[in-house]
């Protein structure tokens, strides 16, 4: 009597450790929406742009078995499967000679971490967070200096610099974009934070510092570029010093 117990407990025990593997083997995950590269964003405010290593600052999941992911430079789609609680974006990118898949490690179907090392050659997987479409990494990014701002020389003149990279206030200027990937980086001779200044006839690269601390925000001139020769532009000037009001 008392082995039909034991048999019955152990039964009992058995079958409810699999229909737990069974519906976790169910469990169907999804990945929807579009995600930043919150790991970089928190690094780029006490970090030169050009420095931090990335795969991607974007991915944007729109379709059941691709990924559209985004880079500054490009932007592509990769395939993808999902097995428990990993994502696989296969043949991301390539490691000695090999093409190798790209693993999220997905912590909520809001935040996945990616395990980027390799490409990288950072020790921390890189941290992606679900965002509103209208919000992405670009607007993320120019966010942390947005703001308005008192002009040195012209107190009471107000400058304003919004998120979307519309400019209020700042002589000719109309938009402004940070450079955090391809050939504007190399645009000062030294490394350095770069940022294009534009209005509808003239687009100027210019250095930009950024103080967390006093509110100030300092952007220099470059001198002219050289025909033929990419980049290697010094400082000239100080085109503009602003004052972020509290």
């Amino acid at each position: 009597m008392k082995n039909i117990k034991y048999t019955l407990a152990s039964l009992l025990v058995a079958i409810g450790l699999k229909a737990c593997w069974v519906d976790e083997e169910s469990k169907k995950i999804e990945l929807k929406g579009t995600f930043v590269n919150e790991s970089y964003l928190r690094r780029s405010s006490d970090s030169l742009l050009a420095v931090i290593p990335f795969y991607a600052t974007e991915l944007v999941f729109e379709r059941p078995d691709s990924v559209l992911i985004r880079n500054g430079v490009e932007e592509y789609s990769l395939a993808y499967t999902i097995r428990r609680d990993t994502c696989y974006v296969h043949q991301a990118y390539q490691n000695h000679g090999r093409l190798e898949d790209l693993r999220l490690v997905i912590l909520s179907d809001t935040t996945f971490e990616a395990l980027e090392q390799e490409f990288t050659g950072t020790k921390e997987a890189a941290r992606f967070v679900k965002t509103s479409v209208f919000e992405g990494f670009e607007y993320q990014l120019r966010s942390q200096i947005a703001g308005q701002y008192d002009l040195k020389g012209k107190e009471k003149q107000r400058v304003i610099l919004h998120a979307n990279g519309k400019i209020e206030g700042l002589g000719e200027y109309e938009t402004f974009e940070l450079c955090y990937a391809g050939d504007c980086l190399s645009e000062p001779a030294k490394i350095a934070n770069v940022m294009q200044l534009s209005n509808p006839k003239k687009q100027e690269f210019v250095v930009w510092e950024y103080d967390q601390d006093t509110g100030i925000l300092r952007i220099y001139q470059l001198q002219e570029a050289v025909p033929d020769i990419k980049g290697e532009r010094e400082i000239i000037s100080k085109l503009f010093e602003l004052k972020k009001r509290s």
